[in-house]
């Protein structure tokens, strides 16, 4: 089962996509998302939101994930999104008793994660954060770096450490150091000065 809620044109580039069962919290969500000028749509299951997917357009969104949910976790989730190379910016929902689970879908890329109860302004400001390095994202990246590829690559260039950026991105430093390794290999540089310039020349 899907609820979708239409809105104005100007704002159909920043959909939130909404993944909980509890309708209550799923509707309080979506009129605070649209009060605050964002489209969401709502979906009850995972099935419900993988079935719709491939009709879906991804371009400037971002998933608001539960953890807990009927047939398949956040976690199992966030895997099949990885398996199936979808970029898709995550920010989970858990209460107390996910908090370890909440922060092991950060350490597999996910943005941010909201602990149940949250205020709306936090709502707000992870959403919106979120969507930033989504639009990081959908630059042209011809290396196809992945998003935390990306952001990690925009801190490189302003000169952070890898410890700097693990503390930035709730990471750990040996993650950070993967995050580089890749960006060097997708891009056939051989430094990261190399691989910031030669990203930057292709997206002039």
């Amino acid at each position: 089962m899907t609820r979708s809620d239409s809105q104005t044109s100007s704002h159909t580039c920043n959909k939130v996509f909404i993944v909980e069962d509890d309708p209550s919290l799923s509707w309080m969500l979506s009129q605070t998302l649209k009060s605050h000028g964002f489209t969401p749509l709502e979906f009850d299951a995972p099935k419900a939101f993988f079935d719709q997917l491939p009709d879906l357009n991804l371009g400037q969104s971002c998933l608001l994930l539960d953890m807990r949910l009927p047939g398949m976790s956040g976690l199992e989730v966030q895997d099949r999104l990885e398996q199936e190379k979808i970029n898709l910016p995550i920010i989970f929902m858990s209460g107390n008793s996910h908090i370890s689970e909440a922060i092991a879908g950060l350490k597999n890329g996910a943005i941010d994660f909201l602990l149940k109860p949250f205020e709306e302004d936090k709502l707000i400001e992870v959403v919106k954060k979120t969507l930033s390095s989504q639009m990081v994202a959908t630059k042209p990246n011809a290396f196809k770096l992945t998003t935390r590829e990306l952001m990690v690559l925009d801190y490189v260039s302003k000169g952070w450490r890898s410890e700097q950026i693990a503390e930035a991105l709730n990471l750990t430093v040996r993650t950070i150091k993967m995050h580089r390794s890749n960006i060097i290999h997708k891009t056939g540089s051989n430094t990261m000065t190399e691989a910031v310039l030669m990203v930057m020349q292709q997206k002039d």
